[in-house]
């Protein structure tokens, strides 16, 4: 006697079930048991019913996929015992064209970003409508896309009906910025996400970043710095004089760095001191922090002077844009402040030059008493434990030159390369990201080095003579330990040789 089983399938998408989805989902599509995924026609693009497929691909389920008609769909769940396949029964649709409806699937896109990690979300424009894109991890991966005007009806939704400047037309051929409102974010455990446009040959562009606020301040230890590292920092934290330098590219978790460094300033003086910062936006919530935003028509110089004028101890500057920011923040060192800040560069010692280049006098910029820290970090992918495979065993394709430089940079059998995936990582082979960094505290003879000879001269006195450690050995390091693929570093970082080219040290 034939099974029920095998004549009736049962809906794996069904309430209880293993792959349970919502009832809106319901609508659009049902897995069965026999490895059948039906899918009402017409929705083949809609960005969750990717996002469920891409669900399944990461778990490596097997199944085809069937085109149907929404009363197949309904005839499959209520022959399953009647479960409700959502309120708009039998009518097809592709997106809800109310602007509650897509304030409700941008929510939903927010909260699938969110549970992913990711760091930013992408709607790229595309010949035929838009691609759905989450950064995670430092990498982009496809969410799903928008057909048509699909997608340029949702920037619309997003930018006209749930950011702060609600009201502002969007102008899709134009560049515009703006911010979520909080009530959009705090549900998806976010303390904001920035928004920027910008036009392309495809249409308009859209990148989300962000925010994350769980609570929880990341230790230095937990962010990935070395212990000689993290004594530097401590030192610098304890510090309430002179200017400290965060520097490193966009998304290298500069932000997080400075929550964790002023939370520990606070907590060292028992939050005794006035601590102000200065942010377009504030991005990070600092416990015992009087944070504000630079107003919208406010320049940098002038929000730098009224910030002093409020009596602060410790400053934080959220970026110095420009000489006049520049020179207000030094101004500000000078008077005897704290002073932190951020710039945007590759290495702990081009921060000098940055500063030259804004126009700051040399007397001020190459001050030791003045300058009293300069960290650069980056980010690079943390190798998840359960696949990784060691280099010697690696089966991947991998360019000689790489191959070479593992060979003579690295200490071979205790190298790993990225595996294909598995349930523990998500099928991504990573499962984080760690903080590769140069921390320098330039003292006299430092700072003439670079005055008189230059950034290069600078940084192999401080390497070969002071023994600092660059973000090249660093780098190596966690190599050595298994902990990052070689590959991953090279593009992330730098190359593995730099070092031997750059500052001279031997192979």
């Amino acid at each position: 006697m034939t099974s029920l089983a095998i004549l009736t399938p049962v809906p794996l998408t069904a309430p209880g079930q293993t792959w349970e989805v919502d009832a809106e989902l319901r609508e659009k599509l049902c897995l069965t048991n026999d490895g059948v995924l039906h899918v009402v026609d017409g929705y083949g693009g809609n960005h969750f019913v990717m996002a469920f497929v891409e669900r399944l691909r990461r778990a490596r389920f097997n199944h085809s996929t069937e085109y149907v008609k929404p009363e197949h769909l309904q005839a499959l769940y209520r022959g399953y015992g009647g479960a409700v396949v959502g309120s708009r029964q039998g009518q097809q649709y592709v997106g809800n064209e109310a602007s509650g409806g897509k304030q409700d699937d941008v929510v939903k896109i927010l909260r699938s970003a969110t549970e992913a990690g990711a760091s930013d979300i992408h709607f790229f424009a595309t010949p035929k409508g838009h691609q759905l894109s989450f950064r995670v991890h430092g990498e982009l991966e496809p969410a799903a896309s928008f057909a048509g005007r699909d997608g340029e009806a949702m920037l619309s939704t997003i930018y006209e009906t749930m950011s702060e400047s609600t009201g502002t037309n969007y102008r899709p051929g134009e560049s515009q910025g703006g911010r979520l409102r909080s009530e959009f974010v705090t549900e998806c455990g976010l303390f904001g996400a920035r928004l920027e446009t910008r036009p392309t040959l495809n249409g308009p562009w859209m990148a989300m970043r962000l925010l994350y606020d769980s609570g929880m301040i990341l230790t230095l230890d937990q962010m990935g710095y070395l212990p000689t590292q993290i004594e530097a920092l401590t030192r610098l934290v304890h510090r309430i004089d002179g200017m400290v330098l965060l520097t490193g590219t966009t998304g290298s978790g500069k932000s997080t760095s400075i929550q964790t460094l002023l939370s520990m300033l606070l907590e060292s003086v028992n939050y005794t001191i006035n601590l102000v910062t200065l942010e377009d936006p504030v991005e990070y919530r600092i416990k015992g922090a009087n944070q504000t935003p630079k107003g919208p028509k406010e320049e940098w110089a002038e929000a730098i002077a009224n910030l002093m004028r409020l009596d602060p101890d410790v400053a934080l500057i959220g970026e110095m844009r420009d000489t006049a920011s520049a020179l207000a923040a030094f101004q500000a060192a000078l008077t005897g402040h704290g002073l932190w800040s951020t710039l945007h560069v590759n290495s702990a010692t081009a921060s000098l030059q940055r500063l030259h280049d804004l126009g700051v006098e040399d007397s001020l910029a190459y001050d030791p008493s003045l300058v009293k820290g300069l960290v650069n970090q980056s980010l690079t992918r943390v190798l998840c434990k359960a696949c990784k495979v060691p280099f010697e065993r690696f089966k991947g394709p991998i360019s000689a030159d790489l191959k070479t430089r593992i060979q003579t940079h690295c200490i071979v059998e205790q190298v790993f390369m990225k595996g294909d995936g598995c349930s523990e990582c998500n099928g991504r082979g990573v499962v984080g990201r760690t903080a590769i960094a140069e921390i320098i505290q330039p003292d006299l003879a430092f700072m003439r080095k670079f005055r008189d000879h230059g950034k290069a001269e600078a940084q192999a006195f401080w390497v070969n003579e002071q023994g600092g450690v660059t973000k090249n050995a660093h780098l190596l390091k966690r190599i050595n330990e298994g902990m990052v693929d070689p590959s991953h570093g090279e593009r992330d970082i730098c190359a593995l040789d730099e070092d031997v080219a750059i500052v001279g040290v031997r192979s």
